[in-house]
């Protein structure tokens, strides 16, 4: 069955020659576009070599120190990324502006000083100079996260793979740090609670030992001091009362009295089974 009805299976007509053009209506030349070499130089570039940046023309380019690596960027380049925190040098006019997006200036070099990860700049200026943003393997992916806020750079522009890991990996940290505040906050209530007992408890023992120790204290004190007199007294008073001789000889007797009918308590008691015995 064939796959285009009415077609010519006749092949007669078409030559694979090297002077026949029959076939150019169906394949049209692509013309070769010419790489631009250095551009990723040209837009960005690194600058090793000592002395070199005395080159730098800051009409043009602007120089930026991170964590001691110098870096020369044209302003057109930055111009491409107003937003961003280099962007926003080009249009900083006062001491105070230049402040507010670096570290610290040196005027006679026109030097920005910026004390962040040279390591993680290096996704920067990737991107700056080639457009592409994307996760390095030997750097922490919250701590890319937070250079790239701190850069004004949007995670949006990274590859997808790449922000999706990133992303994923500053979710579970702020998940665990959300949940090491919470128990922070338990612990942290739990030691209030407790120490709001303690003091309670050791208010009231200091009350105690106020009305104890000091008779002065109020009328609770007065109160405990005139009730400790008297039992003192009563102690006394006891004490010499169990020494009179009458005392002792009705104790005596008393004492006596009770001997007395217990034997005979235990006499009945015998007698009974000795009669019982008997009658058996």
């Amino acid at each position: 069955m064939p796959i285009i009805s009415n077609a010519n299976h006749d092949f007669s007509t078409y030559s694979v020659s090297s002077d026949d053009s029959s076939l150019d209506r169906f394949f049209t030349e692509i013309p070769e576009t010419e790489t631009i070499k250095g551009a990723y130089f040209h837009r960005a570039q690194q600058l090793r070599a000592p002395g070199s940046w005395s080159a730098v023309d800051p009409t043009l380019q602007v120089l930026i120190n991170v964590g001691g690596n110098r870096y020369a960027f044209p302003w057109s380049t930055l111009e491409q990324f107003p937003q961003s925190r280099l962007g926003r040098l080009r249009s900083c006019t006062t001491p105070e502006e230049i402040a507010g997006l670096c570290d610290d200036y040196d005027e006679t070099c026109r030097e920005f000083f910026f004390d962040r990860n040279p390591t993680a700049f290096r996704v920067i200026l990737n991107f700056l100079a080639a457009g592409k943003l994307r996760l390095l393997r030997d750097l922490c992916a919250v701590s890319l996260h937070d250079e790239l806020a701190y850069w004004g750079v949007d995670p949006g522009h990274m590859e997808r793979c790449c922000r999706r890991r990133m992303i994923t990996r500053v979710e579970d940290v702020a998940e665990r740090e959300r949940k090491e505040e919470e128990w922070r906050q338990k612990r942290m209530t739990l030691k209030k609670s407790t120490t709001e007992a303690e003091k309670g408890h050791g208010t009231l023992i200091g009350i105690l030992r106020e009305v104890v120790e000091n008779p002065h204290s109020g009328l609770a004190g007065k109160m405990f001091a005139c009730l400790s007199v008297l039992m003192v007294l009563v102690t006394v008073i006891s004490l010499c009362i169990s020494t009179m001789p009458d005392l002792r000889d009705e104790e005596t007797r008393s004492k006596r009295s009770e001997a007395d009918w217990l034997q005979h308590r235990l006499d009945s008691e015998q007698e009974k089974r000795w009669n019982g015995d008997l009658e058996i």
